[in-house]
């Protein structure tokens, strides 16, 4: 039987303003799509490569956006949809809106610390994060950008620090606990109780490097993830099916480890 195959990160615009949300993200942070991320590219694009189902995983970049990002999120639920909602920490009406996702069925949310320049461990930040545990799993982008920046603010040492701090928080660390810092992952997050997902990994890191992060991990910590428009599924089935894993670990990344997460 196929295994159910679920990218746990992907991401798209409302038609009106994607080709500007695109010049602006590869303008200002050297992201260049594989093509234009909209809904209906996004199902052609899982068609093509045997996707069964795609979480959605928007970013607020002010908290003036969160009220629509999230009216539009709750608009595309279906049986192969899975959006996630938008949070800003910024936002005055923070808990107004955990109460809107939780009430339209929404099981998560994305954060993105550069975009939204919040600081990881700040005691506000801090504070808003505990009223997520127990109730909405957040995707947090971990380790360096694209584009390399200076000052990075999820590296692996503050996310274990923010697991120690809120271990009843549920996150899944994208990019494989950090992007381009996956020495320091090996050293601060590997084994300990945290989702890690594969988006922009493969052909990033080495594949040795990969498979030692999931086994030492554990691959039922481990989900499957593409960061399309800037990966294609393709490529981490590609980079999967290089790795040394059992049929029934295979299984568990592509798609049960998710759904036992989001009660999907």
């Amino acid at each position: 039987m196929k295994p159910r195959i679920i990218d746990s990160h992907t991401h798209v615009f409302p038609e009106k303003v994607v080709d500007r949300a695109m010049a602006a993200l590869e303008s200002a942070h050297g992201a260049r799509p594989l093509m234009s991320p909209t809904v209906g590219n996004l199902l052609v694009h899982m068609d093509k490569t045997g996707v069964d189902a795609a979480l959605i995983c928007p970013v607020a970049t002010n908290p003036d956006q969160v009220r629509s990002i999230n009216r539009w999120m709750a608009s595309l639920a279906d049986e192969r949809l899975i959006p996630l909602g938008a949070l800003h920490p910024a936002d005055s009406r923070w808990d107004e809106q955990i109460e809107f996702l939780i009430d339209h069925g929404i099981r998560g949310v994305k954060l993105q610390p550069h975009f939204q320049e919040f600081e990881l461990l700040a005691p506000a930040t801090l504070e808003k994060l505990e009223k997520l545990a127990g109730r909405l799993a957040v995707v947090l982008h971990a380790g360096q950008e694209i584009k390399p920046i200076e000052h990075v603010e999820p590296t692996p040492q503050r996310l274990l620090e923010l697991h120690r701090r809120l271990p009843e928080l549920q996150f899944i660390a994208a990019h494989l606990g950090g992007c381009q810092m996956w020495d320091e992952v090996e050293e601060h997050l590997v084994g300990e109780d945290i989702y890690m997902d594969l988006s922009f990994v493969f052909d990033k890191a080495s594949d040795e490097q990969i498979a030692r992060i999931i086994c030492n991990h554990g691959p039922e910590r481990i989900l499957f993830a593409s960061d399309f428009p800037w990966q294609s599924p393709s490529e981490v089935l590609a980079g999967l099916a290089r790795l040394d894993l059992s049929e029934e670990q295979r299984a568990m990344i592509l798609g049960a480890n998710a759904a036992r997460l989001l009660g999907l």
